[in-house]
């Protein structure tokens, strides 16, 4: 799909901010602030997955397909890795990996920024969830997980029906052999993790892990949940920071790029990671990249299991319904200007989370928000400590989506200018 955020602007104009796309179900997408505040506060037990299909993907234990005390329960196991003291223990690792990406750029070189990112990206999966630190399994295992996440097709997400192997032949085929390969390489990993004991990486905290009861999580289940942290994690940073800088160097930008820099240089020639992640324009920037270029332009719809007020609307039991982050981050009586790329309105002003929901919100809010939030800082902040870049091409770009998220369209292709220390 080619401009996700303006093609949502003649359907709203028309509208209003609350809309039904029908279908079997009826799906209700609500971006009046009214409307997403009953979606984030009603009792979780008001919803099931609307797509419990998915599973073939990202594994039928997956916390994302998980509803009522299954979906409590595994969302407290897998809580602690991402919050606090063990997300701030993983910065040095983000920048350690950062710089040795930006240290292979050289002047004159043109790079497309989404790809370098994405591979980055990986880097920081496999060392800090999976643990994972030998070059030779790094590159073996990041193969593998490029092959299965880039080979994904949207239809085959959309239509269960394209979903057969047909002997062996075809994209579904080829899926399947890869999912199987994947599934072996984390069922090692997995066994490797409970043999070797504890370490510092998100797989040994999860196989740490115990319910009030004392009862850890299984081999499949855990197996799952990490599958979902590649899925949901490593292309949507990369996205995220590759739209930030596509920002950041537009011409009519160069006072907030200037402001940024000033900001960095503050922090001397070897910030500790923890300051560079507390930076508050950097932090601005990065939020209003992600108002600005939402990844995902409307998250996993649920259904409705009982009959809720929306906006005014009351929706019967089986009616889906989403909140629509791409129309949330455009109401022109939140933020004034809505297409203009401004942090300072994030200094400005302390937005509601349903005004401001870039990692979708109530019980469904994505558990790793905190930890993406700042690498994204990291990661970003570190790059243009490092090099003057400038945009190879002054066009326009207005996204496209891709599976789930919306990326820039032409990957934000750079010219490495000067190396800056």
């Amino acid at each position: 799909m080619r401009d996700p955020i303006g093609c949502m602007k003649p359907i709203t104009q028309k509208y209003g901010g609350t809309f039904t796309f029908p279908g079997d179900p009826p799906l209700v997408m609500t971006g009046d602030p009214a409307g997403i505040k009953a979606v984030y506060t009603a009792d979780p037990d008001t919803f099931e997955p609307l797509n419990q299909d998915l599973g073939v993907f990202v594994g039928p234990r997956s916390l994302i397909l998980a509803s009522g005390t299954n979906h409590r329960r595994a969302r407290k196991l897998m809580m602690p890795p991402f919050h606090g003291a063990r997300m701030r223990a993983y910065g040095e690792q983000m920048v350690r990996l950062t710089e040795e990406r930006a240290a292979g750029f050289q002047i004159g070189q043109t790079v497309t920024m989404s790809d370098v990112l994405q591979e980055l990206s990986l880097d920081v999966i496999l060392q800090v969830v999976f643990g994972v630190t030998e070059r030779a399994g790094m590159q073996a295992l990041a193969k593998l997980l490029l092959e299965i996440t880039n080979g994904i097709s949207p239809l085959l997400a959309l239509f269960p029906a394209l979903r057969r192997e047909f002997g062996g032949i075809g994209p579904y085929a080829r899926f399947i052999e890869r999912r199987r390969r994947l599934h072996a390489a984390l069922d090692e990993l997995i066994a490797k993790g409970r043999a070797t004991g504890p370490r510092e990486d998100i797989l040994s905290l999860l196989l740490a892990a115990r319910t009030e009861d004392g009862q850890p999580m299984d081999d499949d289940e855990i197996r799952d949940q990490l599958i979902l942290l590649v899925f949901a994690g490593h292309e949507t940073t990369a996205i995220a920071i590759a739209w930030a800088l596509y920002a950041l160097h537009r011409p009519e930008n160069a006072a907030v790029l200037g402001r940024l820099r000033d900001e960095l240089s503050s922090l001397g020639p070897a910030p500790e990671p923890e300051n560079l992640g507390k930076l508050p324009y950097l932090e601005a920037v990065c939020n209003e990249t992600l108002r600005r270029y939402p990844l995902a332009p409307a998250p996993a719809p649920r259904k409705l299991l009982r009959p809720l007020d929306v906006g005014g609307y009351n929706l019967p039991a089986g009616t889906g319904v989403v909140a629509a982050i791409s129309v949330a981050h455009f109401r022109e009586d939140v933020y004034p200007d809505p297409q203009r790329f401004s942090p300072e309105r994030f200094l400005d002003r302390q937005y509601s989370p349903f005004e401001f929901l870039p990692y979708g919100g109530g019980a469904r809010r994505c558990l790793g928000a905190a930890m993406a939030g700042y690498e994204m800082k990291l990661v970003l902040g570190t790059l243009l400590r490092r090099h003057k870049l400038r945009l190879a091409s002054l066009k326009p770009d207005n996204g496209a989506v891709r599976a789930a998220n919306a990326g820039p369209r032409h990957g934000v292709r750079m010219i490495v200018e000067e190396r800056l220390s």
